[in-house]
């Protein structure tokens, strides 16, 4: 028996700042076919916090699937997925010694970063590409190197 996977986007994320969500969904209307028609905000983090501060923030937003790091200009610099974070977090037997760690050390350095003009189909590709311990990471979408928000790809069985 053979199967096959079908992947869609999965709409996820919540906003650190209110008018965040209103500046993306200005821009969406001339992308409707791009990537930023179809990604959300996310809460974001600066590149000095620490392990601590994201622990902080991704209790205070359980439904947020992850959290962006952000130099001072809003480009992305890393992903930090919450439920590996949170299980990487608690994993420690004395996970105090994390707290003052900068996230930079448990980020994701590489993610897949994509273009708000991206058409969905090829942002899909390129997430089906990576590698698997990556493939459920969400994927950034950017425009004019600004964050604009993330989109994450779910692949289901058919």
């Amino acid at each position: 028996m053979t199967m096959t996977q079908e992947q869609h986007l999965r709409l996820l994320g919540v906003n650190k700042k209110a008018e965040f969500r209103q500046e993306t969904e200005g821009s969406a209307a001339s992308q409707s076919e791009g990537a930023g028609s179809k990604c959300v905000a996310v809460p974001i983090l600066r590149q000095t916090d620490t392990c601590g501060e994201t622990q902080r923030l991704l209790l205070r937003h359980p439904e947020a699937a992850c959290a962006v790091v952000c130099d001072d200009r809003g480009r992305p610099a890393g992903l930090v997925m919450s439920d590996a974070f949170l299980i990487q977090m608690n994993a420690e037997f004395d996970p105090e010694h994390l707290y003052e760690l900068p996230i930079s050390r448990l980020m994701g350095l590489h993610p897949l970063t994509v273009d708000a003009g991206m058409p969905i189909d090829r942002v899909l590709e390129l997430a089906a590409a990576r590698s698997s311990r990556t493939r459920t990471d969400a994927v950034i979408v950017t425009q004019g190197g600004v964050l604009i928000g993330v989109l994450q790809v779910q692949a289901e069985e058919v």
